[in-house]
């Protein structure tokens, strides 16, 4: 849940268009803008917690250059043409929106056909009770 709120408050800052409206303090846009990042040595987690010597360096680049005026759209423009798109934890453009459509296309078209089966399921006739077996009287028995 606070990955939604995350996102909405990033969302909400890029709309802005300018970090120092969103952001309390410098520390609280520097860390912002150091999450926005994977760490490029494994690509598995953003540079704010990742702990190897590449996101190490990344985090104090990226306070450096936001310390000295840098905006936060050319830090992030420095690194996508560095390290290419991969570099976002959340892709831009196209590729946040179909991250975010075909989830959402894929559950409802699921729940559609789970709808569908039940109905259909429903709706069948209930086996006929099995025949009985007729009974024979005993005299035609051979005994």
């Amino acid at each position: 849940m606070s990955f939604i709120f995350r996102s909405l408050a990033m969302g909400a800052t890029l709309f802005l268009g300018s970090g120092a409206l969103a952001a309390g303090t410098p520390d609280e846009a520097i860390r912002r803008l150091q999450e926005k990042f994977i760490a490029p040595c494994c690509w598995s987690e953003n540079v704010a917690v990742h702990r190897s010597e590449a996101a190490a360096e990344m985090r104090v680049e990226i306070e450096k250059l936001y310390r000295s005026g840098v905006s936060e759209q050319q830090i992030t423009q420095r690194y996508v043409s560095q390290y290419g798109e991969r570099i976002l934890m959340e892709p831009t453009g196209i590729k946040f929106t179909w991250l975010i459509v075909i989830p959402v296309l894929v559950t409802l078209a699921a729940a559609f056909a789970l709808l569908v089966f039940l109905r259909r399921r429903a709706r069948t006739e209930p086996a006929a009770e099995p025949a009985r077996l007729a009974t024979v009287p005993d005299e035609d028995i051979d005994w």
